[in-house]
């Protein structure tokens, strides 16, 4: 989110200096990874039209980098508030089809759904390890500066902005400014599985909600979303094998022909606001740009927009 601010700002002609604690690409955040669901897909009609707005801005990144960065493979929901999601579709003019479970087997025959789910034939997935890179290439091509530092105090930077998207320690260095930003960090566990098979995207709304994608070195990913225990970014922190095992059975029960051991797993940090809606807003001459709640990346073409909007005005 901050090397996407930092290329819109910077392309409108504004000195900006980019902050970074970390090696560029670290894995210590919610950035990392080969890939991220997106899709039109949601309960709240307001992400539908966002989604609208950011796919716009994600081909003017792909035609600026001569980088593909996303893949169209459809999307499918399953579970819970299958009926809002459909009116948020309606709403907005977005095609979708509700398919019982014979018809889902029978154009994807490894899927194995218990209930109908709704098909939106647009969403895909990000390529978020190229992404991020096409963001801050951009940032710096034209004129941003990169510098590697850890801030540990807002008022120690003299400059006229500044825009925090710090994620996880966001929380405590707002509060170096007096800003409290209700958040909670979380360590998910992410697994990944063996396929040799394309399928959809998929997210089963349940308790906790499950999404599975495609990755281009194993197959398969696979998470939970908000289920991990809550954890200090600048900890190290472990797989939750416990995590694993339920992604095994979920695996096991929804896909055919998929290795049921796990091939890699791995963690990552959510950042959560009660209501999982993001923040965006401006206190004086800071921008804050969190908490993203696990499904924000989608958006990053569109909330570096926002944020640098904030920041001119």
């Amino acid at each position: 989110m901050g090397a996407a601010t930092a290329r819109v700002l910077s392309s409108r002609g504004h000195k900006v200096t980019i902050y970074e604690q970390f090696e560029t690409g670290h894995t210590r955040g919610s950035s990392h990874g080969a890939t991220r669901i997106y899709r039109f897909s949601y309960p709240d009609p307001r992400y539908v039209a966002m989604m609208s707005e950011a796919l716009v801005l994600w081909h003017e990144l792909e035609a600026e980098s001569r980088v593909t960065l996303l893949t169209k493979t459809g999307g499918l929901d399953c579970g819970r508030s299958l009926d809002d999601h459909a009116r948020s579709l309606e709403e907005h003019g977005v095609s979708f089809e509700i398919l019982p479970p014979a018809e889902a087997h029978r154009r994807w025959p490894t899927l194995n759904l218990p209930g109908d789910s709704l098909y939106q034939a647009d969403g895909g997935y990000v390529r978020a390890d190229l992404a991020w890179k096409s963001f801050l290439d951009s940032a710096l091509s034209a004129g941003a500066e990169l510098e590697r530092k850890r801030v540990e105090d807002l008022h120690s930077l003299e400059h006229d902005r500044v825009v925090v998207t710090a994620g996880a320690w966001a929380r405590g260095l707002l509060a170096t400014a007096d800003i409290d930003l209700p958040t909670r960090a979380t360590r998910e566990t992410v697994a990944f599985f063996r396929t040799p098979e394309s399928l959809p995207t998929l997210v089963d709304w349940g308790d906790p909600s499950v999404y599975a994608l495609p990755d281009p070195v194993h197959g398969l990913k696979v998470g939970e979303h908000i289920a991990g225990p809550a954890t200090d970014p600048d900890k190290d922190g472990a797989v939750n094998e416990a995590s694993v095992e339920r992604l095994r059975n979920w695996v096991a029960e929804r896909y055919a022909g998929v290795e049921p051991a796990p091939a890699h797993a791995e963690t990552c940090i959510y950042t959560n606001t009660a209501d999982e809606h993001f923040v965006f807003e401006r206190n004086e001459k800071f921008v804050i740009g969190s908490a993203c709640s696990g499904h924000g990346f989608k958006f990053a073409p569109l909330i570096g927009k926002r944020l640098a909007d904030l920041a001119e005005a």
